[in-house]
């Protein structure tokens, strides 16, 4: 479907997006562009809820999953579009060491604690702050984490900047403080079919990834603390690989996951940090999405345990491997679940990250 693009400008706006059944308003933000990109996200979990962005005949499609009210998200299991943390990932029976205290996070999946618990970022309503400029659109949301919460020792800070700029970049940038040492690995954790979010499965969408090497898991889904080469492994995407090649293969990794769901450690390309972590190309329709982070690490996850149980938007029932995650983040290194050293977070040295999620089309 075209689209008529003469009145389409720089701007964010923002509209009711439901009750919580907590009583509170959530809210939902829609920043755009000149070309038609749309972002839509709420202040419930940071959460992108659609993400519109052109085809190569110039036709308009909301390439991540979610669902049309609040209602769904607030019980989504999935993590739909959400920011991850206090720490994205599992740690072993919940178990925290820092400078020698020990800390009992809470469970919240059979026996560890996964994404920061129960009530994590993903479910909480953040303070919300719309800023526009000549050259970007932004959104700030804001997240006050009480000592204690879910486990994790300190009050920590959250803030959260989503922006949205005319050379269709999307931007997420991190921050966090702490006024006791802690733990926080952040993430962004939307699910991205590039055909549409309505469109079956992704087998035939292509993903590169700038990885030498990955970190295999065992049976229950933890590193083994070994780093593996891609070479000669179904989790070799150094060149663009269609996604469906070695899904179902009997390589034991994949078999273990159901699909692709471990680490890859990305090489390091660029100057400022910043690094060519990955790219997705959906050959019918052209569209391409390249992910830039400065994050040592990336998780592929193909959307391997949904199950058609929730109804989406439009109420388009999900399915196994509808969607494709990119995770940028630090990484666990050990069966114990996670090593903690490179997601310390001390007092006097906040956190600070960035991610760049690029747009565009090619001729396939």
């Amino acid at each position: 479907m075209s689209t008529d693009l003469k009145n389409k400008s720089l701007q964010i706006t923002s509209k009711d997006f439901g009750t919580l059944k907590c009583g509170q308003n959530v809210q939902l933000f829609t920043l755009e562009n000149t070309h038609g990109v749309q972002v839509k996200i709420t202040n419930y979990g940071g959460i992108i809820v659609a993400l519109e962005t052109p085809d190569k005949d110039g036709g308009l499609s909301d390439i991540v999953l979610g669902y049309d009210d609040i209602t769904g998200y607030e019980s989504d299991p999935y993590y739909l579009g959400a920011i991850i943390g206090r720490f994205a990932g599992r740690i072993d029976q919940g178990m925290l060491v820092i400078d020698d205290i020990t800390y009992q996070l809470q469970i919240n999946n059979l026996d560890n604690q996964l994404h920061g618990g129960l009530q994590a970022l993903n479910k909480q309503l953040w303070q919300a702050t719309m800023v526009s400029s000549e050259k970007s659109v932004s959104l700030i949301l804001e997240h006050k984490s009480p000592d204690g919460d879910n486990g994790f020792p300190g009050n920590v800070n959250f803030k959260v900047k989503y922006s949205l700029n005319n050379q269709n970049e999307l931007i997420l940038e991190y921050f966090a403080s702490t006024d006791k040492t802690t733990i926080v690995n952040l993430t962004q954790h939307s699910y991205f079919n590039l055909a549409g979010h309505d469109t079956g499965n992704v087998f035939q969408q292509k993903i590169q990834i700038n990885a030498e090497q990955f970190l295999p898991m065992d049976q229950r889904i933890y590193p083994t603390g070994d780093i593996c080469p891609v070479i000669n492994t179904a989790h070799d995407f150094r060149q663009s690989t269609p996604i469906g090649k070695n899904i179902l293969s009997n390589d034991e990794q994949v078999m273990i996951a159901k699909g692709f769901d471990n680490y890859w450690l990305t090489s390091p390309t660029a100057i400022s940090g910043e690094t060519f972590a990955a790219q997705a190309i959906e050959p019918n329709s052209g569209r391409r999405l390249t992910l830039y982070s400065d994050q040592p690490c990336l998780v592929l996850y193909t959307g391997n345990y949904l199950d058609g149980s929730q109804v989406g938007k439009s109420n388009y029932h999900y399915q196994q491997y509808g969607a494709f995650c990119l995770e940028p983040q630090q990484f666990a290194n050990s069966n114990s679940g996670a090593d903690i050293s490179n997601t310390l977070l001390r007092p006097e040295k906040p956190f600070y990250s960035q991610s760049r999620y690029v747009f565009d089309v090619i001729d396939t």
